[in-house]
């Protein structure tokens, strides 16, 4: 289990960062009272459930990129990539107005507002753009992704989804509508847990 020493460890966080994901995860203690952001079982494990699983996919990723981040929810993973890579530029993609209240929130105190865009729609509203990155945690199958970030995606776009234990089978159901190239890795929180890299996704 990771935990805020590990993390700090493992990714190499300045002190500065670490305080702002110490903010982070107050902020989330406290408007989880009010919504459900996450699990009430993972708040205690948020280091290892939320940041760290998150945070993995920037080594993967390289520094810089422009992100969108679909179905953002309590900003994992947008907002721990904002908040570890300061050149990076994040869009968070979130249809629930409450849940867009936190984000903003947790943009403005982290002082990540310059670089984090909330958007308040469904991903089919967003006006048409290309991002480095296209990625989603905990939000749809890997088909159903492909299907809402198409019109988001150029011939460079990587797409970065962490997976969980059906990561196969989604796997197999994507590849009966899309065509692409696939890498996977391991999950640092989760060994029966995939992060799966595409690129040039296209209809068949």
């Amino acid at each position: 289990m990771i935990d805020r020493a590990a993390f700090a460890e493992h990714f190499n966080v300045p002190r500065e960062t670490l305080e702002k994901l110490d903010q982070y995860a107050l902020l989330l203690l406290e408007w989880q009272t009010r919504m459900n952001l996450v699990g009430p079982s993972t708040l205690p494990h948020v280091w290892h459930r939320h940041f760290a699983d998150s945070a993995q996919l920037l080594p993967l990723s390289g520094s810089g990129k422009h992100w969108l981040d679909i179905g953002a929810g309590a900003g994992f993973p947008g907002l721990i990539i904002a908040t570890l890579d300061p050149a990076a530029r994040v869009t968070l993609v979130e249809s629930i107005a409450k849940k867009c209240r936190f984000l903003e929130t947790v943009a403005r105190e982290l002082e990540l507002d310059d670089r984090v865009t909330v958007e308040n729609r469904r991903i089919e509203a967003l006006p048409r753009q290309t991002f480095d990155i296209i990625t989603a945690r905990a939000l749809a199958s890997l088909e159903k992704l492909m299907h809402w970030g198409r019109p988001y995606s150029g011939q460079n776009t990587l797409w970065l989804l962490p997976k969980g234990m059906r990561w196969s089978e989604e796997l197999i159901e994507a590849k009966q509508k899309f065509r692409f190239e696939i890498e996977t890795r391991p999950s640092l929180t989760d060994p029966e847990a995939r992060l799966l890299l595409a690129r040039a996704v296209t209809p068949l």
